[in-house]
């Protein structure tokens, strides 16, 4: 009887809809990463709305309700590091979700606008880390606000609506609050919905070698093996295995939050520039002290190169091995990155905004 009821419940919930095949190297660590990545940014969804009751976006008092927060209200120092360390680890496995992406090449076709709509969800997310950054309005978010309003400035026409002059005597700090709680999640969400409906339109990518769903060819014509044959398991169990994976990353937030505080400072002085942005930006902190315009300019040929990648590479070869100019080109980005990020922490601003 129980299991009657249980297959009733079933059909009326349309469950038996997910029970579709798909890859069994879906349920692998590194084809998971997304899953994750979706993983942190709930937790951030959940967190930011309790933050939002106690945070007051005024320069005078920002900084006053942040330390609020953490000192008085009731665990608001664990929700606060809940808040954090969900973007770190949103960070990471975003970052480690496109390297696997371009690795494997999975942004060919048939999925050139999933990948559009990953690099339009990935500066959203950068769009999260900055004002979020700024929105704690200590030394660090000040300077970085600073830097920003230098770009806009620069920017012309272009970055008119992102200056003070915009919207003469509303404070910046407020519309960088509304961005954060309300522009950005408002064009995410709608992003979000249309990559996981593409992932599922186009299904999920094969492993390199193995042909597309559907295609009865090998991967390539030059394959000196053929493909292994792919082995598929229901939709649910990796729904199973996403759970699993989105619950130890809720784990290590959780740890992470109880042992490690995250970095708040007093109100900013104004006028000074002492301290280095997050981890997540420090690369172009290294750029700018080469050449200023650097902050225009890296960010936007970044942009430009990663919406290129899948017209560029038209070959239909998926197999890292015989790419070998695809991924030495990943390979120097990434090590490009790691040494710009250790270059920008060890290396002393030369000038001020």
């Amino acid at each position: 009887m129980a299991n009657g009821i249980v297959e009733t419940v079933k059909d009326r919930l349309g469950y038996k809809e997910l029970e579709y095949p798909i890859p069994e190297h879906a349920n692998t660590i590194r084809y998971s990463l997304g899953g994750m990545t979706l993983s942190s940014f709930s937790i951030l969804l959940i967190t930011g709305i309790l933050l939002a009751q106690f945070y007051v976006p005024n320069p005078e008092r920002a900084n006053a309700s942040v330390h609020y927060l953490m000192d008085q209200v009731y665990l608001g120092w664990f929700l606060r590091g809940l808040h954090f360390w969900a973007a770190e680890a949103l960070t990471v496995t975003l970052l480690l979700h496109m390297i696997r992406v371009a690795h494997t090449a999975a942004y060919k076709a048939p999925r050139e606008v999933n990948w559009l709509i990953g690099v339009g969800l990935l500066l959203m997310m950068v769009g999260f880390l900055f004002t979020g950054t700024v929105l704690k309005w200590d030394q660090e978010g000040y300077e970085a606000l600073m830097h920003f309003n230098w770009v806009a400035d620069n920017l012309g026409i272009l970055g008119y609506p992102l200056t003070e002059k915009f919207a003469q005597g509303v404070p910046i700090l407020n519309r960088v609050y509304m961005a954060h709680i309300s522009l950005l999640p408002v064009i995410t969400i709608p992003l979000l919905g249309l990559h996981l409906f593409y992932i599922k339109y186009h299904k999920l990518s094969p492993l390199p070698g193995q042909p597309e769903v559907g295609d009865t060819h090998k991967a390539s014509s030059e394959m000196d093996t053929p493909p292994v044959v792919q082995r598929h398991m229901p939709f649910t169990r990796h729904l199973q295995y996403l759970n699993m994976a989105g619950a130890e990353v809720i784990f290590i937030v959780c740890i992470l939050a109880l042992t490690i505080a995250p970095p708040l400072g007093d109100d900013p002085v104004f006028g000074m520039e002492v301290t280095k942005p997050p981890w997540q930006f420090v690369w172009i902190y290294a750029l700018e002290n080469l050449w200023v315009p650097f902050l225009i300019v890296a960010p936007a040929l970044i942009v430009l190169f990663l919406v290129a990648v899948p017209f560029i590479d038209r070959s239909p070869e998926r197999d890292w091995r015989k790419r070998p100019v695809a991924t030495a080109i990943l390979a120097t980005c990434i090590v490009l990155s790691l040494a710009l990020i250790i270059w920008g922490k060890v290396t002393t601003m030369t000038h001020s905004m």
